[in-house]
């Protein structure tokens, strides 16, 4: 039973990997993928200009005369429009910013509920108890990274760039 489910997993994954890519010019981007001066977000991104080299990032600024990768917030690299050959948008890592937030959530509900208090002290070390990283990170990060999981079989948008 685990062999055959592994080889319909396996062969989904494979499937996914096989589609072709949807050839489109540079102008249709803000038809096909989202507005020029729109942000692609929480996305694996990989551009490939014309001389085969890769870019690959996790953000994604459309621009009518050029496109910006985002690696990380203070890290980019513009890529004039002519350059642009192929351009690949996968889900992966959609999710994983979010549990980010489940450490940093609960350390905002005791600040703003203990705001004004007498016994400030005792009120913060309750309240880091009761909303604790610990508890609420336990509770999601198994729905996000199901949901991450899921994502690994959703296929790449993949456009090329026809100039």
């Amino acid at each position: 039973m685990r062999i055959k489910l592994m080889m319909t997993l396996a062969a989904i994954g494979c499937i996914a990997t096989a589609q072709a890519a949807e050839k489109i010019r540079y102008e249709e981007i803000a038809a096909r993928i989202a507005p020029f001066g729109s942000y692609i977000v929480r996305r694996g991104i990989t551009v490939t200009t014309a001389d085969a080299s890769k870019h690959s990032g996790r953000e994604l600024l459309l621009q009518p005369d050029y496109l910006r990768v985002f690696r990380t917030d203070d890290d980019w690299e513009d890529l004039p429009s002519r350059d642009v050959a192929r351009i690949e948008i996968r889900q992966r890592g959609r999710f994983l910013p979010y549990v980010e937030g489940a450490f940093l959530l609960p350390m905002i509900f005791p600040a703003a509920e203990c705001e004004g208090s007498h016994h400030s002290v005792i009120c913060w070390t309750i309240s880091s108890i009761a909303f604790s990283p610990v508890w609420v990170t336990v509770s999601t990060i198994p729905l996000f990274l199901a949901a991450e999981s899921v994502t690994f079989f959703i296929p790449p948008r993949v456009y090329e760039i026809v100039h």
